[in-house]
């Protein structure tokens, strides 16, 4: 019998390449443009397997419409936006993609604190308007500054050996410590308190779990140097976002470029109205990415760090080898459910 596979959150090319990936008549396919909230439930009932992107969040009432779903596929390495222990209660297995986006987030992070220290937003403004004023253009040389990585896994190393060649001095915070991966790129290990205190940059690698949520808050801003700037292509509940906006309102830090932050969805307009006219929109996110979009020393992007060529081909290329070796029996990528 053919095993029925439903893909949300596809876009065209996608569709074409998980098409041609699970042709035959083994499969099922179900491709849908929209997150599954937004899709009738009648449509996916069926599905054994699932494949989800970040605004898909699976929880027991969405588990509870496919009582046939044996295995979630996420597109994506991180996996906050599903329940575990949902899935673990109904023996439902889930893999993700680890590292898939290790090169293009680095490149993006690193590309952010150049953005900050070389004050790109004000010279695109400067060029925009026709009024160069080079006093108030002056930037900083990333060579020679501290940068500490919150979450040494692949893309943190990747970010300590671009910022190693660029002669940075780069410290790093991780539970788990690589020993060959530091000594190899040329980096340090120290405590999460040293990071702060120690860095120029401060940039965040890590997964989000409930112990990192919010952990970049009054407490841990205040023990940065006020001339540091925070990058955040991560999560962006890994920042309390109000308390940072306190932060740099009272210029405990100098700056902040942010490719996640908690309220990103209404950084799209069509999204934005839609929350507003379901009332289900947060106007207290709202009010908060709108208080940092106007802010001169802080550049905002929309969660699109992953977003490259070769990144989204790895992503297709392992979404469907994991459920592909799944279905084979010979599981993948699995993530812990406990």
């Amino acid at each position: 019998m053919a095993k029925t596979i439903a893909f949300f959150e596809i876009s065209e090319k996608e569709k074409v390449s998980f098409e041609r990936y699970f042709h035959g008549s083994k499969y099922k396919i179900l491709i849908f443009d929209q997150p599954i909230s937004q899709v009738p439930a009648y449509e996916y009932k069926e599905a054994e397997v699932l494949s989800i992107f970040n605004s898909s969040k699976i929880d027991q009432s969405a588990i509870s419409h496919m009582p046939k779903l044996k295995f979630i596929a996420v597109r994506a390495t991180g996996f906050d936006n599903i329940d575990l222990k949902a899935c673990k209660n109904r023996d439902i297995s889930i893999s993700n993609v680890p590292g898939y986006g290790k090169s293009t987030v680095a490149e993006y992070a690193i590309m952010l604190m150049l953005m900050l220290y070389h004050k790109m937003p004000a010279v695109l403004e400067s060029v925009n308007k026709g009024q160069i004023n080079y006093k108030k253009l002056t930037g900083q040389i990333l060579a020679g500054k501290t940068l500490g990585i919150i979450g040494a896994g692949q893309v943190g190393t990747s970010v300590a050996k671009i910022g190693v060649a660029l002669g940075m001095h780069v410290i790093a915070y991780d539970p788990h410590i690589n020993t060959d991966a530091s000594e190899s790129i040329g980096y340090s290990y120290m405590t999460l308190d040293e990071v702060l205190k120690g860095s120029d940059i401060v940039t965040l690698h890590a997964n989000l779990k409930p112990s990192s949520k919010h952990l970049i808050n009054t407490a841990t801003l205040k023990m940065m140097k006020d001339s540091a700037v925070l990058i955040n292509t991560a999560r962006g509940s890994m920042v309390n976002t109000s308390e940072l906006v306190e932060a740099l309102k009272n210029k405990d830090i100098s700056g902040a470029a942010l490719d996640c932050i908690e309220g990103e969805s209404t950084l799209d307009v069509d999204i934005e109205t839609n929350l507003m006219l379901s009332n289900k929109i947060n106007f207290y996110e709202l009010a908060e990415v709108d208080i940092l979009s106007k802010m001169n020393n802080v550049i905002l992007s929309p969660h699109n760090a992953f977003n490259s060529k070769e990144s989204q081909y790895i992503l297709r290329k392992t979404t469907a080898q994991n459920i592909h070796c799944f279905l084979s029996g010979n599981p993948q990528n699995l993530v812990k459910l406990s």
